[in-house]
């Protein structure tokens, strides 16, 4: 910045607040990149304001991820030893960020075969027989997930023991861009994963995630598409001989696309644009990924799926922070503006996916029907949990039928999305009409809290498609032994359902909580109330 700007003389008492919403003034969201150069001028200004008054704030002093990279997990190395000791290791995407990192740690731990299977050489993805080449312990094919045989004669000919699945979409916004590629990775890369693992005698599978698959129920084409590989999972190691273990990832630094993104448009652009205000991101390091996949060879049993991830994520990072950190490292006079939310990044989060009872404890990757799973390894580095239960025969069913509409390349690929949301709604209606009618009042609770909501500038009506989803597990469910096991008294229940009735689209289930609520009244249930659906089976205990 000049020496000679003194933003605290200037604009002494201005709150970031104000300072943002001048901004906006002056390109509202979702306006095209500022041209002109008195407004160009104006967000100069306002961009130096920002940063003093962060600054002010005790803020930017240091890189706002720095905690993040010093941390590290404990990894439980002489049982990681004896568990792949003289074992052919399969790795698939071992040429991205994460795969790289894990075969130089297995190598460093003794491994002596590893095998990658990674498209990013690929020429031609329907190539029956992959490329490959060796490099000392390292064997590199070229092949695709979504291709069977290319990887059936990859586990035909290395015969491996042991398999890390990390091939997948890595993007958010990009995988609403390239919906099939996505969904056919997630849903037809597993399925030929696990085909082959159990056909040919793979030992242990474990199979890397994201956290965004904690919440309940989402329409972007990355989380949903991921959801259905963790339930797929987690039938194989109920069904199975294989040991399956999934390892849930937050944001990665080292492969970061916003931290990539945000330094080129500092060193590129003459402008630098933010999603939004007020947006924040978990993160982790490689050190941490890479022993969390190692360590889940070890927590793994057979018969279940365990899912392991970071205990303490830290506080989350403002986007904000990040971008006006990099413009002051850079020592340029860049403006910021707010482009809007794209694609893949702008469904508002569901205050549902948390227990609010117990706030200090909260974990941004675990939801409150997987919460009672939970465990803390003895380095209390890693937490451990479970999906919650779901119908098998259900998501046999949806996989089924998406699978029949995506292969289809007559299918139109904008279809692939409400298709593949349509059956995520199938699979969580099993889930909820497994969890108590007592767990999901409270979610529901917790979901649409009027001050919450309005103090994260949302509204209960963006929450429409899970809030129905929730009043459908709970329908012929409630009564007065329900609402005491919530905590929830009926005057909560009353304020409840005048914050429902807002929302148009379930008018027909506040009418039915409406007679809930002067059934309880009256201290008369009806015949419905204690009626409950039928039960699909428990993940964890379906045969």
């Amino acid at each position: 910045m000049p020496s000679t700007f003194n933003p605290s003389e200037m604009f002494e008492g201005v709150s970031k607040a104000e300072i943002i919403d001048r901004i906006q003034q002056l390109v509202p969201p979702g306006a095209p990149e500022p041209q002109d150069p008195e407004i160009l001028a104006a967000l100069q200004t306002l961009t130096a304001q920002l940063i003093w008054a962060y600054q002010a704030d005790g803020q930017l002093e240091s890189e706002p991820f720095t905690d993040v990279r010093d941390r590290t997990i404990h990894l439980y190395a002489s049982a990681c030893c004896n568990k792949i000791k003289g074992k052919t290791i399969l790795i698939t995407g071992g040429e991205g960020c994460v795969g790289r990192f894990l075969i130089e740690k297995l190598l460093s731990l003794g491994a002596t075969n590893i095998i990658s299977a990674d498209k990013a050489r690929c020429q031609n993805p329907e190539e029956t027989l992959p490329h490959f080449n060796k490099e000392g312990a390292v064997t590199f094919y070229a092949a695709d997930i979504r291709n069977f045989q290319a990887l059936k004669h990859i586990f035909e000919v290395e015969k491996p023991q042991i398999v890390f699945h990390l091939a997948a979409q890595r993007q958010p916004g990009l995988a609403e861009i390239q919906i099939r590629e996505t969904v056919t990775t997630s849903l037809l890369g597993c399925k030929h994963v696990i085909q082959l693992s159990e056909e040919y005698g793979v030992e242990d599978c474990i199979f890397s995630s994201t956290g965004k698959t904690s919440r309940y129920f989402t329409t972007e084409i990355y989380a949903a598409s991921k959801k259905f590989a963790e339930w797929q999972f987690a039938k194989a190691a109920q069904e199975g001989k294989v040991t399956y273990g999934m390892v849930r990832f937050t944001h990665m630094l080292e492969n970061s696309l916003f931290c990539e993104q945000m330094s080129k448009k500092v060193q590129q652009s003459k402008t630098v644009n933010v999603h939004a205000p007020h947006r924040y991101v978990t993160a982790q390091n490689l050190i941490e990924a890479v022993h969390l996949l190692l360590n889940s060879l070890v927590v793994s049993v057979p018969g279940k799926l365990k899912i392991v991830a970071v205990s303490n994520l830290g506080w989350p990072t403002e986007t904000l922070e990040v971008a006006l950190y990099k413009i002051l490292e850079s020592g340029k006079n860049l403006p910021i503006y707010f482009q809007g939310l794209l694609p893949g990044y702008e469904e508002p989060f569901f205050l549902g996916q948390f227990d609010w009872s117990k706030p200090t404890d909260i974990h941004l990757l675990i939801n409150v029907l997987e919460d009672p799973f939970r465990r803390v390894d003895e380095a209390g580095d890693m937490v451990t949990v479970e999906l919650a239960p779901f119908s098998l025969r259900v998501l046999d069913k949806q996989v089924s039928k998406l699978e029949s509409l995506i292969v289809n390349p007559d299918f139109p690929e904008v279809e692939i999305k409400p298709a593949l949301a349509a059956a995520e709604k199938e699979v969580i209606a099993s889930s909820f009409a497994w969890s108590s009618a007592a767990e999901l009042l409270k979610i529901l609770q917790w979901g649409i809290n009027p001050k919450k909501l309005q103090g994260y500038g949302t509204e209960i009506a963006n929450y429409s498609e899970i809030i129905e989803l929730l009043l459908q597990g709970m329908y012929g469910r409630l009564n007065q032994e329900v609402l005491n096991s919530a905590g929830v008294s009926a005057d909560e229940f009353d304020e409840l359902v005048e914050s429902l009735s807002a929302v148009d689209s379930i008018q027909a289930e506040v009418g039915y909580l409406r007679s809930i609520s002067r059934c309880i009244r009256q201290s008369v249930i009806p015949a419905q109330s204690v009626q409950k659906k039928s039960e699909p089976v428990p993940v964890r205990d379906a045969a």
